[in-house]
């Protein structure tokens, strides 16, 4: 049973996350996190006897750098609680298997040259380095939008009991292996049909995916061209080349796959699918279950609307409409009920009225009873009739509008100062609203405003005025002869002219950075310029080396500084996470990284600063590392900035 689960950390670093697919038998593949550089990997945990063989093929195909096989990062072993398990850290797998793309539908014949010719290649850099793959198949060659990767690499070969380096395939039998192999894989993205060596072999998982064996006859596979029309005859030629039992010039290196195929187009196995399995490009539609309701239909649990506001066709509804509907009902009880005359218009308040004192009603009031309301009448003029000979008439309306039944209201007494009495008018008041009193301040604020503007326009054209269009010119010297003995002004002399006219002091500004590796393959350069990027939380940094001499595999590693310009530098300080180690510094470029005198050197520390004997007048410095620091434990440098002074 394993001892991995997902959130254990291996080795204080790598937190799995979760597990991951894999077709080895003697694998267990997790998704992981690297917490130190904050970035995805891919732990595989190797098992079984040849698990020392694994280790050394990583070991081995972490030399070999090329963008189209997937990178080593880390190998070694760790005690997870039930003993120690090997494991090795890589670059984590992206994109589809060619199993997973030929179960979509079948591949092009031009996207077919397009990923056997870029995994061809990958191999051949590989073969270069004396690393082979000898155990190519649709599962290790993976496609991710534009790019193919293969996977795997001497790794797998190792597992399955076969070492091209240590074992009886030699290393031009295993070039030829890996040839063949190519063109089995684009046999098998043409028709879905394997025409290599059989994958019924136990170091591929029982549950792993195998591809169905390609169909032969007397002479050998059946050709492409027999189960594709209109293939490609030169893919056709190089399967039958290949896989022919009478082909006399089968290929030899994954380089001769590479000629066979050129030139190629780019990949892009998607869009060469059939439409019908290509996924969809279009935003899933979000459709509500209340679709289906009609225009103006209610959904359900929706309140009913509430009913209108029914306002008087005329006049504005008083605040105190209790005070007038009582004073009208007792006006009422005096009025005759068949009255006919209609209701003149009531004029509006004067300011010589005094205002109505409230009437109390009583127990004794009766309602008044509604009347029909009669067909429109003339309007008699105002004052034909007295007050007390209004009875319950109705005020024409508009049409549609609701009719409001009047009552009669008692006659108001005269006011202390005389005047004709006012009628009260109920609930409907026809005095105007009271105007509000108080002071406008929008003409204020606009004037102060208006005011400010207007003097900081003068603040500014005063200022414009007295301040001098050009420096007052210097005086020129006068000789004083007035009384004999006087002496002309002194005039500057060279030496004040060029000190005044002397430039201003260049600074040393970084205008690249770049590691230097002469007898390796690099140090991280997809790093380098983090060591001056201003952020002391990142950093650049080197490989892991087994001592602080580099193990005995280099003299040195550097790291050099271009300057926009030459400028004068005095210091440089490293901020860095290590301790230890020999730094020295030279005026030099990235070509001659050990020539010229060192200018200064000391150890590492959190905040190194290196004073140099002189001032130096340069444009590329070098930071050449003799012996390695400690970090976290480990022989290598972490650079977090580089700061030249």
């Amino acid at each position: 049973m394993s001892t991995a689960h997902p959130g254990t950390v291996m080795v204080d670093r790598y937190r799995l996350v979760q597990l991951a697919a894999t077709d080895l038998a003697a694998a267990e593949a997790w998704e992981a996190h690297d917490q130190i550089l904050d970035r995805p990997v891919r732990v595989t945990f190797v098992d079984g006897p040849y698990a020392s063989a694994a280790l050394d093929a990583a070991r081995r195909a972490a030399l070999v750098a090329d963008p189209r096989l997937s990178r080593v990062l880390d190998v070694g072993s760790t005690d997870l609680g039930a003993g120690q398990r090997s494991y090795i850290i890589s670059e984590p797998y992206r994109g589809s298997s060619l199993t997973e793309v030929v179960s979509g539908g079948l591949v092009d014949a031009q996207q077919a040259r397009a990923v056997v010719g870029e995994a061809a290649a990958a191999l051949e850099a590989a073969g270069q380095r004396g690393v082979h793959h000898l155990a190519l198949r649709p599962e290790a060659v993976r496609v991710d939008g534009h790019r193919v990767v293969v996977t795997g690499l001497g790794i797998d070969a190792a597992l399955a009991g076969v070492d091209g380096g240590r074992d009886h395939i030699t290393g031009a039998g295993a070039a030829a292996a890996d040839a063949r192999d190519l063109v089995a894989l684009a046999y098998y993205a043409l028709t879905a049909r394997w025409p290599g060596d059989s994958l019924d072999e136990p170091w591929i998982a029982p549950d792993a995916v195998r591809p169905l064996p390609a169909q032969r006859d007397e002479h050998g596979v059946v050709p492409v061209s027999t189960l594709v029309p209109h293939v490609d005859p030169e893919l056709d030629s190089l399967v039958r080349r290949t896989f022919g039992s009478d082909s006399p010039d089968a290929l030899t290196t994954p380089g001769d796959v590479v000629a066979a195929l050129a030139p190629w187009g780019e990949v892009s196995v998607v869009a060469a699918l059939p439409q019908f399995v290509q996924p969809s490009t279009e935003p899933p539609v979000r459709s509500s279950v209340m679709g289906a309701v009609g225009t103006g239909a209610a959904l359900p649990g929706t309140p009913p609307p509430a009913p209108p506001v029914r306002r008087p066709a005329s006049g504005r509804i008083a605040r105190s409409a209790a005070v007038g509907g009582a004073a009208g009902a007792a006006a009422a009880a005096a009025v005759p009920a068949q009255s006919t005359q209609a209701i003149p218009p009531v004029a509006a308040p004067t300011a010589a009225q005094a205002p109505v004192p409230p009437v109390q009603a009583t127990a004794a009031m009766a309602p008044v009873p509604q009347q029909p309301a009669p067909a429109q009448q003339p309007v008699a003029a105002y004052g034909a009739a007295p007050a007390a000979a209004y009875g319950n008439q109705a005020y024409p309306t508009a049409q549609g509008a609701p009719v409001q039944q009047q009552t009669a209201h008692a006659p108001v007494p005269p006011p202390p100062g005389g005047g004709e009495p006012r009628t009260d008018t109920g609930g409907f008041a026809s005095s105007p609203a009271p105007k509000r009193r108080g002071v406008n301040p929008t003409p204020i604020v606009l004037g102060l405003v208006v005011v400010l503007v207007l003097a900081g326009a003068l603040w500014a054209v005063s200022k414009v005025m007295s301040s001098p269009s050009s420096p007052p010119a210097a005086e020129s010297p006068v000789a004083t002869d007035d009384a004999g003995g006087g002496a002309a002004a002194e005039e500057p002399t060279d030496e004040e002219s060029s000190e005044a006219s002397e430039t201003p002091e260049v600074r040393p500004v970084i205008q690249s950075g770049d590691q230097l590796d002469p007898e390796g393959d690099g140090q991280h350069p997809e790093a380098v310029d983090l060591a001056y990027d201003g952020d002391p939380s990142t950093f650049w940094y080197t490989m892991y080396f087994n001592t602080p001499d580099f193990a005995g595999l280099r003299s040195g590693l550097g790291y050099v500084v271009e300057l926009e310009d030459a400028a004068p530098v005095t210091s440089i300080t490293l901020n860095t996470n290590s301790e230890g180690g020999r730094v020295e510094i030279r005026a030099t470029s990235r070509d001659k990284p050990t020539d010229g005198p060192v200018l200064a050197e000391g150890s590492f520390s959190s905040e190194t600063k290196l004073d140099l004997k002189e001032e130096t007048v340069a444009d590329s410095f070098v930071i050449w590392i003799t012996e390695l620091p400690s970090t976290n434990g480990k022989n290598y440098l972490e650079l977090n900035e580089i700061v030249l002074s």
